[in-house]
């Protein structure tokens, strides 16, 4: 590249947020070669934005993360409506023509949704050795199952290690439901609105997400940290958040107004 040449860039589109904000400073942008995020206005609203290189495709885990991080930043201050990985576009001009004035009655009605709303993400782990414990406890059959192959040949045993294996998996998913129940019947009466979500892996417990309002931030966290006094060392529970409401973000209305 000769000296004074330009590399070409286009837009990169992070959150559409209400016009005249102020977003947190000192944010990385996606991207190797990081320029500064700014902020469109376009009438009411405005796109958070950086220039990327075209030629350098976004993939990285890196730039997967550093998108988390500004649109998770934002959420703390503002209500957000977060884009998702990899939005890219040709300019600034195309991001105000194409995603904020085709979609303007969308996303001011979108905003207005979550307007005073954040996202709250709670997983839970089971201690396994709890867990197995306490399911051989609760079952005569599965008991006696476990206690006749200890020690045994594994190839004499083979298809009994796998019906002991597939019956504590069923009651393992029982617990997992019973306990997703039990978090969402705890967290909703401080929250405006929970998803339950797969748990995921051997030792999954619970993984919610909850939209949570503002001012009602402390309930929901003292509500979090009473179910885990009461879970114990049985759950160990991990609140993330606030995050960007991922997860909440309305749908638009169907062309006949349903």
């Amino acid at each position: 590249m000769s000296e004074g040449t330009k590399t070409k860039t286009a837009t990169y589109v992070y959150a559409v947020v209400a016009a005249e904000v102020s977003i947190p400073e000192g944010l990385e942008p996606v991207g190797e070669e990081r320029g500064e995020l700014e902020v469109l206005d376009h009438r009411s609203l405005a796109a958070v934005v950086s220039d990327v290189p075209v030629d350098k495709p976004l993939g990285r885990r890196q730039d997967l993360m550093a998108h988390e991080r500004v649109v998770n930043a934002i959420a703390e201050q503002m209500t957000v409506l977060p884009m998702r990985f990899g939005g890219v576009v040709e300019n600034d001009q195309a991001v105000v023509d194409e995603l904020l004035e085709q979609n303007h009655d969308y996303f001011v009605w979108a905003l207005e949704q979550l307007e005073g709303c954040v996202q709250f993400v709670l997983h839970g782990r089971y201690d396994q050795d709890q867990l197995l414990a306490r399911i051989l406890e609760g079952d005569a059959e599965m008991a006696e199952l476990s206690e006749s192959i200890r020690g045994q040949d594994e190839d004499a045993t083979y298809y009994d290690r796998i019906r002991l294996g597939e019956m504590i998996a069923s009651q393992v998913e029982r617990e997992r439901e019973a306990d997703a129940g039990t978090a969402e019947e705890r967290l909703s009466p401080f929250a405006v609105a929970v998803l339950v979500k797969e748990a995921g892996g051997e030792d999954g417990a619970v993984n919610l997400s909850v939209l949570v309002r503002r001012d009602h931030r402390s309930d929901f966290e003292q509500a979090v940290d009473a179910l885990g006094d009461d879970w114990g060392d049985r759950v160990a529970l991990r609140l993330i958040g606030p995050v960007a409401p991922f997860d909440f973000l309305p749908e638009p209305a169907d062309e006949d107004g349903s």
